[in-house]
This record gives C-alpha cells, structure tokens and sequence, in this order.
C-alpha cells in the first residue's frame, strides 16, 4: 500500500507515521510530495509505539494475521503479526515502520 510523504532535506520522507530515511528519489526536491511503497513485513505490530492504528480487517494465515490498519488520516495499511496476536476489530493496536527498501514515487 502506498503512504503519503514529503521529501525533508537529506533525502528524508516525512509520513505520518514519521520520518522514512533511504537513498533519496532521483529529481526529487525538498518538499516534493510522494508516496511511499509499505509492504505488510514493513508494518511491525509494537505494544509499546505510540503511534497506532485501527484494525478494520483481519485475515487469519496460519502462523500470522494479516491485518488491515486504518491510520488517523484514514490512510489504509497492511500488517503481518503473530497469530498469538489476535485483535478484534475496531481496536486501536501499536505500530512502527522498519522499512529495509525503501520504494518512492513522485506523487
């Protein structure tokens, strides 16, 4: 899913779910706008971040849910948790990025 970001000096994106670092876009400026590929794996369930989301669909896969997260924006994203983490929809759950590749597209 894509999350929208703005590019800080340094190459930074700046997301709501905070600053994204990695090898800056080609032709991009400070203050461009882009968007930001998050994959499921990128998306790591964390009880203690302060920063969380609304599960609005869960899928059951075995060894992992896959849940779909509403942020504040109403922005859409995926996460993979362990099936020993299993949320009900409707409740807000803990969340931070760990994003190793970061892909970025000019919005």
């Amino acid at each position: 899913m894509l999350l929208a970001g703005r590019v800080r000096e340094g190459g930074q994106v700046a997301t709501e779910l905070g600053d994204i670092t990695g090898e800056p876009l080609a032709n991009c400026a400070p203050g461009d706008a882009v968007e930001v590929l998050v994959r499921p794996d990128d998306v790591i369930h964390d009880d203690a971040s302060p920063l969380n989301a609304e599960v609005v669909e869960r899928a059951f896969r075995g060894a992992e849910f896959l849940y779909t997260l509403r942020l504040p924006s109403g922005a859409r994203l995926l996460c993979l948790a362990p099936s020993h983490h299993n949320h009900a929809l409707g409740q807000r759950i803990g969340i931070r990025l760990d994003i190793d590749h970061r892909v970025m597209f000019r919005r």
